[in-house]
């Protein structure tokens, strides 16, 4: 089904955040391809530090293998007159090796002098990407096990539970920081972490799901018609509770964008060169009051991520109306 149809389809989400969705996944998937330089392109530090947004500079090369960032450059008799750092200099035309390059800055500069709208551009493909990889991964141990559990019951089912009440006892932020603690941070096991301690609610709701579903008719004629287990998870009791996965991934992922921003920002996340939004408004911290645009535009990001993930999943819960998932 169409964006648009979802839109239009009664007690959907509305139009607005349909389409913010897709716009979001268009944007992690192309976002490196719009990205006017490399995220980590460091041409002039001294120069292009902590520049605001819309600030048109130009790159003098002065070398084989390095180039000044100015800004007013204005042609001189004797050179170029131009502003860097904040100072007014001036470079003898004989320095300048090739013709002044333009930049421009839409979102100003970090404190490295690296274009911020690069960086954002890589930062929403890297935590978009963590963060469906650990929804899809919570959706497959949450119905795995609850599926399970609800289908065989007996035995199986009570110590399958019992297990999964003793992992949601435990602080999700304090497994988060331990596993952080214990090894080294990469991707994979950034994804097994988060991924790996949000599905116990998934699996109970399924659970209850699939214990209604054992003794339907439905259930009944496909176990008669010689259905295996897989099949009948996933031919017959997926589609049926596949609001309630709609709804729990939706707001899971916003929960893992926040998560995985916050453990960025705490410096436990996936080091460089790995760029996410938590490493960026990490690096707005120390400049905060000299340069706001550093952290209010990761900030700003990081808000229109959930506020539009949460919208869409506020209509979606209404589309057959699953369980809570609160």
């Amino acid at each position: 089904m169409s964006p648009r149809a979802i839109a239009r389809r009664p007690g959907g989400p509305s139009g607005a955040a349909t389409w913010a969705v897709v716009a979001l996944a268009l944007l992690a998937v192309a976002g490196p391809w719009m990205a006017p330089y490399p995220p980590d392109e460091q041409e002039d530090v001294a120069g292009a530090r902590l520049l605001p947004p819309l600030t048109r500079a130009q790159a003098l090369a002065v070398g084989p293998h390095r180039s000044l960032i100015v800004t007013a450059l204005r042609r001189t008799n004797d050179g170029w007159a131009f502003d860097r750092a904040g100072q007014e200099r001036t470079l003898p035309e004989a320095e300048v090796t090739q013709l002044p390059s333009p930049r421009f800055y839409l979102l100003g500069t970090d404190t490295l002098g690296r274009d911020l709208l690069s960086r954002l551009l890589f930062g929403v493909r890297h935590s978009v990407g963590v963060a469906f990889l650990c929804v899809a991964l919570a959706l497959a141990v949450g119905v795995a096990v609850g599926a399970m559990a609800g289908l065989i019951g007996g035995l199986w089912d009570e110590v399958v539970m019992r297990g999964v009440e003793i992992l949601m006892s435990l602080p999700r932020l304090l497994l988060v920081l331990v596993c952080a603690a214990l090894f080294r941070p990469s991707i994979p096991v950034l994804v097994l972490v988060l991924g790996g301690t949000t599905w116990t609610g998934l699996a109970r709701m399924v659970r209850a799901e699939a214990r209604s579903f054992r003794e339907s008719g439905p259930a009944q004629s496909a176990r008669a018609a010689g259905s295996s287990g897989a099949r009948l998870v996933f031919r017959h009791l997926v589609p049926r509770i596949a609001p309630l996965l709609v709804v729990f991934g939706a707001l899971r992922f916003a929960d893992t964008i926040v998560l995985e921003s916050a453990l960025s920002f705490l410096g436990l996340g996936v080091p460089p060169p790995a760029v996410s939004l938590g490493d960026i408004l990490a690096s707005g911290r120390e400049a905060l009051h000299e340069a706001w645009w550093v952290a209010a535009a990761p900030g700003a990001v990081i808000m229109a991520i959930l506020l539009s993930v949460r919208s869409a999943s506020r209509g979606l819960a209404g589309l057959d109306d699953p369980p809570s998932m609160t």
